[in-house]
């Protein structure tokens, strides 16, 4: 097994847990080892207030409403430029679909993944100029592509940048932008997902509208909460402040209300859409969303947000459904073909595969899965002819952007977050792209050193966790980065059964007891340790308690998120 780190959070005291002896004690003791050291705090984070801070200060919203509205007065074309990923869609559905309520000259543009690029791209731009474009509204992309907005704006467009990534050193020139990290903006939450900006804009923009008298009194932006949802689950952004209002909000939308697209999204994944929840999002309706931009357009995934015709739902839905069977299959196929180089890097601070076969679509997965594996920040690229297009994954001891912007002046285009980025660069760079990044890691990373870090929240007994404990734990819904799954561990369990399951015996099946409770146990992508785990082992075991349906009935299950052997 690789060599990994245990730690636990600080335990809540016996007398804290009777303050609150109307919770579940293991939810308690979650919240405490978090942060929540009093009765209020915990109080406070199950319930949550709704509101939000007033979109008017944030950065360069005044200043784009304004233009918004002129254009819709001066009746000019306005075009929604997004990204290919859930939260571009998303974002793109929502601000195309908002415009279309206060005018019909609108419409979106989502940029080829293969032909065109991450980001913003010269060429698209002049021919939506000479489409006859005015005004140019990016969601989820904009902030690095200096050179593109000046081209736009020298074929005549006006734009708007609205974006939540890293902003860099230099800013597109002449142009209003909204991204709540750019300095001088005083809008105190700092991490919405690109869907988020582009909710807060229209939130402003209907209020100003109403104002102004272009739009009636009941216009309304919290029916776009279900996308919301969606585009801030898949994007992995911070799940705490207005992420999580907006996402809790959203999940409660999408439960009860959901447009059509996502209505039919939610059956082909087959989940009962009352039990929708972050998870579901995460894993089974982002997937199918992104699977459309990844192997071909995302054009698909956009007509399904948007379909307002049942019979086109259904069929984009299943369209949608089977495009990402086949991204699982090709995901399985060439992330076996990375992981032989891969292991060559093995003593390397950071693994950089590239080659002419490794499908665009699926780089940044494949880099998730070698970064889980060997523990290593990771950059995988096609590279084939003359440019050389990848995606990066990191660990939290390494910023991934942060070591791109040291390459800058050898990439055509990037940008992206701590762990996790997107580039293009022409193929006669890549080996000075290497040695730099190389270098860049190894004074910042020591090999030696780097293995996973498994954290639980609170170390149990199995007797202690039930069905309603997982009941419970739904409250700390919804979760994501830095609101995680509550994970628990047991220490010294005996392995009563073992077996691989699933296509290729990727996962792992195990039975485990300590001498008075038995539990089963499903273990993702662990298949490997059916060879190195026999009945009658002992191991220790971090786990999330999960409900598994199967056949109509329901039963207590723990997924598996690390196994070691017990040094109880």
């Amino acid at each position: 097994m690789l060599d990994q780190r245990w730690t636990h959070r600080p335990m809540a005291p016996a007398a804290f847990l009777g303050t609150l002896s109307d919770l579940d004690p293991v939810l308690v003791r979650i919240l405490f080892a978090r942060g929540y050291r009093d009765t209020d705090a915990i109080r406070a984070f199950l319930a949550p207030p709704s509101t939000l801070q007033n979109p008017f200060q944030m950065k360069g919203v005044t200043e784009a409403v304004k233009r918004i509205l002129d254009g819709v007065t001066r009746q000019e074309q306005i075009v929604v430029y997004g990204d290919f990923d859930a939260d571009g869609v998303t974002a793109t559905t929502l601000l195309t679909s908002a415009l279309r309520m206060l005018t019909s000259n609108v419409q979106h543009y989502i940029p080829d993944r293969f032909d065109e690029g991450y980001g913003l791209n010269a060429d698209s731009l002049e021919r939506l100029a000479q489409e006859g474009a005015d005004l140019v509204i990016t969601v989820d992309c904009g902030i690095r592509s200096r050179a593109e907005v000046a081209h736009a704006q020298s074929v005549g467009l006006d734009m708007i940048i609205t974006d939540h990534h890293s902003v860099p050193s230099q800013l597109p020139a002449g142009v209003t932008i909204i991204n709540p990290k750019q300095p001088g903006c005083d809008y105190a939450f700092k991490d919405l997902a690109g869907v988020g900006v582009a909710y807060r804009l229209v939130d402003a923009l209907f209020a100003a509208a109403h104002k102004t008298g272009l739009a009636p009194q009941d216009l309304d932006p919290r029916p776009f909460l279900d996308l919301v949802a969606i585009g801030t689950v898949a994007d992995m952004v911070p799940m705490v402040g207005e992420n999580r209002v907006l996402a809790r909000t959203g999940l409660e939308r999408l439960r009860s209300a959901p447009r059509l697209g996502i209505r039919e999204l939610v059956r082909v994944s087959g989940t009962p859409l009352s039990q929708v929840d972050s998870q579901a999002i995460a894993f089974r309706l982002a997937p199918r969303i992104n699977a459309a931009g990844r192997l071909d357009t995302a054009h698909a995934a956009y007509r399904l947000l948007a379909a307002s015709d049942p019979g086109e739902a259904t069929q984009l839905a299943q369209q949608l459904d089977a495009i990402n069977d086949e991204r699982k299959m090709l995901l399985d196929t060439q992330t076996q073909e990375a992981a032989r180089v891969a292991r060559e890097q093995a003593g390397d601070p950071l693994l950089f595969v590239q080659g002419p076969d490794y499908h665009e679509g699926i780089v940044g997965l494949i880099a998730s899965r070698l970064c889980e594996t060997y523990y290593r920040p990771t950059l995988v690229m096609r590279a084939d002819g003359e440019s050389a297009r990848g995606s990066a994954r990191s660990i939290p001891e390494f910023h991934i952007t942060q070591a791109l912007e040291a390459c800058d002046d050898l990439l055509l285009r990037y940008g992206g977050h701590a762990q996790a980025a997107g580039f293009t660069l022409t193929a006669d760079q890549l080996p000075m792209f290497q040695e730099r990044l190389l270098r860049h890691a190894a004074e910042r990373l020591d090999p030696r050193k780097l293995s996973p870090q498994h954290r639980a929240d609170a170390v149990v007994s199995l007797g202690e966790i039930s069905e309603a404990t997982v009941d419970a734990l739904s409250q700390l819904e919804p979760v994501g980065e830095e609101n995680p799954e509550a994970v628990l561990a047991t220490i010294g369990l005996e392995v009563r059964s073992v077996r691989p399951v699933g296509r290729q015996s990727k996962h792992l099946q195990l039975r485990v007891g300590d001498g008075t409770v038995e539990r089963p146990v499903i273990a993702f992508r662990m298949g490997h340790l059916a060879r190195e785990i026999s009945p009658g082992d002992a191991i220790d075991l971090m786990y999330v308690p999960s409900i598994n349906t199967w056949q109509g009935r329901s039963s207590l299950q723990l997924r598996a998120t690390a196994i070691r052997p017990s040094r109880a």
